[in-house]
């Protein structure tokens, strides 16, 4: 099963009885950056002095990328990415992704509802496989003395070290090798510099301007 790098986040943010990992707003970031990673890896968009730069504006020919790339190539100048990355921020991403997820037989979506007031929204695996596939990759790109791992890899390891979800869903993984490799990423490097810079206050800090950028 292909999926994009924002989808196997979705896969490690949420348990195998659908519930969050880490605080959705988090994760929404989180899974805005994954779109401007598999730009990155797909060659569409590179950062450049800490810009955004449309370096080919071809269709990346998924709905999801494309979205945000058309708006990019209509900047009349590069974004700086800390200025384009927060007002990426919506939640309707997630909500399009699980849906993806469930359509492709990943998870199903479930509504519970306690004492006839509280609603629970879960997203429980269908297909163990997928998650599955995903831990495996990471975990083994993880181990001590392992091949050097692809683009791809490095990336979804970056972010999920950024979002803290590698100690939350891979907590046998080894966060110093997982450190390591984020080092080497610098989108990953510019998404934990931010989430660290809004440690202690509401994630929401990181939105400035108005409106979604895609």
């Amino acid at each position: 099963m292909d999926l994009l790098i924002a989808e196997e986040l979705l896969l490690l943010g949420y348990t195998p009885k659908g519930k969050p990992l880490v605080n959705l707003e988090l994760l929404d970031y989180t899974l805005s950056a994954g779109v401007l990673a598999e730009l990155m890896i797909l060659s569409r968009i590179e950062l450049r002095d800490g810009r955004i730069v449309v370096t080919d504006s071809a269709p990346a020919g998924d709905t999801e990328l494309d979205q945000t790339l058309d708006r990019l190539s209509m900047r009349e100048q590069p974004p700086p990415f800390e200025d384009w990355w927060p007002v990426m921020y919506t939640p309707e991403r997630r909500v399009r992704l699980l849906e993806r997820l469930a359509r492709r037989g990943a998870i199903t979506a479930e509504t519970r509802t306690y004492l006839k007031l509280i609603k629970e929204e879960l997203f429980p695996e269908a297909d163990p496989a997928a998650r599955e596939s995903v831990r495996r990759r990471v975990l083994a790109a993880l181990e001590p003395g392992a091949a050097e791992p692809d683009r791809r890899t490095v990336a979804l390891v970056s972010l999920a070290h950024a979002a803290r979800l590698v100690a939350k869903a891979l907590p046998k993984a080894d966060r110093r090798r997982a450190a390591e490799l984020a080092a080497r990423d610098r989108l990953g490097g510019l998404v934990a510099v931010a989430f660290e810079q809004a440690a202690g206050e509401s994630v929401g800090k990181l939105v400035r301007g108005g409106g979604l950028a895609g």
